[in-house]
């Protein structure tokens, strides 16, 4: 296996190692000077950078150089939280990095995006489609949530061991996907309203910014089930299965 090298592209060059006025500079430093970074080995090649720090000649320079670098291609860029892409072409990968340098102004209010799709008609994850089919979520693999009349908001009741958000971010309830009250919270949570009020199951794609337990801001996409749950008593409450997926939502 061939090893990782790495490059950077400052001012539209290759370089080594990018001059800095910090001795003991981290790539996050670089990155916000507009340096672009380039890794490349047996894995394929990444391409990283900072779309509010951006250097065009830099960007213009990776897209150039793709085609002799190792598929697959993955871009990483950061704006408003770190998004990823990947790409089989360079020609497709290079085309993207140019459209992203022409959106480069774009200005991110909302950290979170939801759309209803019907899954008939749509790409889906193999354990949704069951959950869909079956109109039931499996334990093990939802996240509970429960409609507090004091407050109006839903509160995480059960994280399932297998679910998406133990998976990343462990069974504990105060994790950042499961915190009631921010944005990212209402925004999620809104479709469990009208899941409720309708009494059916409802299929979303959702692109939101969320932090992960290494502090780092990530746009994750993922798919998800909403099902209302039948409970004796006066409790309302929803059952959520998601995986982390493609979704049809373009921000940039």
């Amino acid at each position: 296996m061939s090893a990782t090298t790495t490059t950077w592209i400052v001012n539209g060059a290759m370089t080594a190692t990018p001059s800095c006025d910090q001795v003991d500079v981290d790539d996050r430093a670089h990155f916000t000077r507009g340096h672009v970074r380039v890794l490349t080995g047996a894995f394929g090649t990444e391409v990283k950078w900072s779309v509010l720090s951006p250097c065009f000649a830099s960007l213009f320079h990776a897209a150039y150089v793709l085609a002799d670098l190792q598929a697959p291609y993955m871009l990483r860029y950061f704006l408003a939280g770190w998004f990823e892409e990947k790409f089989e072409r360079a020609e497709d990968a290079a085309e993207r990095i140019q459209e992203i340098v022409a959106r480069g102004d774009i200005h991110l209010v909302r950290r979170a995006f939801v759309r209803e799709f019907d899954p008939s008609h749509k790409a889906v994850p193999e354990l949704l489609k069951h959950t869909w089919i079956d109109g039931h979520a499996e334990a093990d693999f939802a996240v509970d949530c429960v409609y507090e009349e004091s407050s109006g908001r839903f509160h995480v009741d059960w994280i399932g061991p297998q679910s998406t958000i133990a998976r990343l971010w462990g069974m504990t309830p105060v994790s950042y996907p499961c915190q009631a009250g921010g944005s990212y919270d209402k925004i999620v949570s809104a479709a469990y309203v009208d899941v409720l009020k309708a009494g059916r199951p409802r299929y979303d794609h959702v692109y939101a910014a969320m932090v992960t337990p290494e502090s780092e801001v990530v746009w994750i996409p993922y798919h998800r089930v909403i099902i209302p749950k039948r409970e004796q008593g006066a409790r309302r409450s929803v059952s959520i299965v998601s995986e982390i997926a493609k979704v049809d939502i373009q921000i940039v």
